[in-house]
């Protein structure tokens, strides 16, 4: 069988592609924007071809389409600037999916898009144009394209990523104190629960969708791993790095005017939504033996290159 990873070189689509590197039953195919950056180079060693392109260049991608692929992977950035990049991407993808008769599409997204009634209820107290909102609108309408798209489908729906913590690009916009301070400041009740995951463990979903596609034929799974409260993460991120990794005391005032802040407002909704109780289940359900939140962060090869180590 042969497979197009196209988001290959981020949490989820690295996921894949060490999953399926050395199945010699599927060909593996990459996709990266930039074939001479350090992120590509794990994909030549791995790939039966690498291909560069642009999900917004619908002649880059006809390219790698023509090769003819059984199965393709993607997921896509959400656009940051409030616009419809991200949709125009996905469409373009799904288009030549379909153009070029793949047989099994695979889509990341992200836990709580859906109608659950917490949800709901939060999301309808926010303005459109709140980051938040924007961001499950927009899975949500990518993960309606692949089901409508006529072809057999899994949506892998995954939670809060440890790599958030870690990775460079991830921890300077989301948790910018966490590397310099060891200062955890997140803008949830510490005390409330949410699900964390490896990301990378969503390619291991999609890489057992593509070894029985049959089973995972048109199923939508969420692929929680650790329900974790911000002092329990607090505590793991200490017991990982030996480093004295604080979590953040809010002044009241400072609190208060969080909740308009683009990236602490969401954080808020976020906490007031609780966890899904059904979070956990995907790992159960499909016996896809997930990555430990303590096993993720202790592992010298994450920690490399980042504030961990």
């Amino acid at each position: 069988m042969k497979v197009l990873a196209l988001s290959a070189t981020g949490c989820m689509g690295s996921g894949l592609v060490k999953a399926l590197k050395d199945d010699t039953n599927h060909q593996l195919y990459t996709f990266t924007r930039n074939l001479d950056s350090d992120s590509a180079k794990p994909l030549k060693e791995a790939s039966t071809k690498v291909f560069e392109g642009d999900f917004g260049n619908k002649g880059s991608l006809e390219e790698a389409f023509s090769e003819g692929f059984d199965a393709v992977f993607f997921t896509i950035f959400p656009d940051l600037t409030g616009g419809s990049g991200d949709l125009d991407q996905a469409e373009n993808i799904v288009d030549a999916a379909k153009r070029h008769g793949v047989k099994q599409l695979l889509y990341g997204s992200v836990a709580r898009t859906g109608t659950q009634e917490n949800f709901d209820k939060v999301l309808s107290t926010l303005e459109d144009s709140n980051f938040l909102k924007g961001y499950w609108v927009k899975k949500w309408a990518i993960e309606d394209m692949v089901r409508k798209s006529g072809l057999a489908y899994t949506i892998v729906k995954p939670p809060n990523f440890i790599q958030n913590l870690a990775w460079p690009n991830y921890v300077a916009m989301m948790y910018p104190d966490l590397p310099k301070d060891y200062i955890y400041k997140n803008a949830v009740d510490p005390d409330v629960a949410q699900w964390w995951v490896d990301g990378s463990d969503v390619g291991k979903f999609a890489a057992a969708a593509v070894r029985d596609p049959e089973r995972f034929r048109n199923k939508e799974i969420t692929i929680g791993t650790e329900l974790l409260t911000d002092r329990q993460i607090v505590e793991k991120l200490r017991m990982a790095t030996g480093k004295d990794v604080k979590l953040y005391d809010w002044p009241a005032d400072e609190w208060e005017a969080s909740k308009t802040h683009f990236i602490h407002g969401p954080r808020h909704k976020s906490s007031e939504m609780g966890h899904d109780p059904d979070g956990g289940n995907g790992a159960k359900e499909y016996g896809v033996q997930p990555t430990l939140i303590s096993e993720w962060l202790e592992d010298p090869k994450n920690k490399e290159g980042t504030w961990l180590a």
